[in-house]
């Protein structure tokens, strides 16, 4: 029996494009669920892990910062302006995507941010692969303090879906942006009856675990490897690692399952 039930991908899977080869130069720009726990060095030590040669890899993660706030921080504009990247990560503020469902300021900034970031990546590096790293829903645990703010959502299911609507309609804005689909990944982890927390006391940011997913899925979407057998755990156990390894496979695999 399968262990995740299944989802639906359809969205995610029609915007993919074919991987960078062996990408040389990537960068994130992001806020804390990049910079917590350092992401973009734990996507390093996976790739690396694999036997492909390691990329270079550089990130900014100002905390909070909007997408488009990004078109206005120094130190993003600078290392978008550096070019010869082969694949630029972009993260969104956690609740910008869920907000834009109701604000329709907070969507027409969401909107502006992704594609303005695009069309600056791409006027510096043409080639670039240009990803959008899905952020994820709040713990369930969230909802149960009366001061959670609603207006992401009623529950951890609402709140995915309204995350996952406006990274694919930011991502059909361009022809070839790609969705890393790491909050689906979490809510197909979250799904299973055997889940790891990956969400640390804040019910918000990433533990170890919840960073180390999203670097699965994020080499996953880059690399397209035939299978995910990675090597590198962190302060995993082999079994914890084997089973974020799996649910990464599912939510990045033509075919796998489907999400409304």
């Amino acid at each position: 029996m399968n262990e995740y039930p299944p989802l639906m991908l359809a969205g995610f899977l029609a915007l993919a494009v074919p991987a960078v080869a062996a990408p040389t130069r990537v960068l994130f720009i992001g806020n804390s669920y990049t910079g917590v726990n350092d992401l973009p060095q734990i996507f390093r030590d996976i790739v690396a892990s694999t036997g492909a040669p390691a990329p270079e890899v550089r990130a900014t993660t100002p905390g909070g910062k909007l997408l488009e706030q990004h078109l206005r921080e120094p130190a993003a504009l600078k290392l978008m302006d550096e070019g010869n990247w082969d694949v630029v990560v972009l993260q969104g503020q956690s609740q910008e995507s869920a907000l834009a469902e109701q604000s329709e300021k907070v969507r027409d900034r969401f909107l502006r941010g992704a594609a303005g970031l695009y069309d600056r990546i791409k006027s510096r590096s043409p080639t670039a692969k240009v990803v959008l790293y899905e952020t994820w829903a709040r713990h369930a645990d969230y909802w149960q303090d009366p001061k959670a703010n609603r207006n992401v959502g009623n529950d951890p299911g609402e709140m995915q879906a309204r995350i996952r609507k406006w990274y694919r309609t930011a991502a059909a804005q361009r022809p070839d942006f790609v969705i890393a689909p790491v909050g689906d990944a979490w809510e197909l982890n979250y799904r299973s009856p055997n889940a790891l927390r990956l969400h640390v006391n804040d019910n918000s940011h990433p533990a170890f675990q919840g960073s180390y997913l999203a670097g699965l899925v994020i080499y996953a979407t880059i690399y397209h490897p035939t299978a995910l057998a990675i090597s590198y755990r962190g302060n995993l156990t082999s079994a914890e690692a084997g089973r974020l390894q799996r649910v990464a496979a599912q939510a990045t695999t033509t075919g796998s399952s489907t999400i409304p």
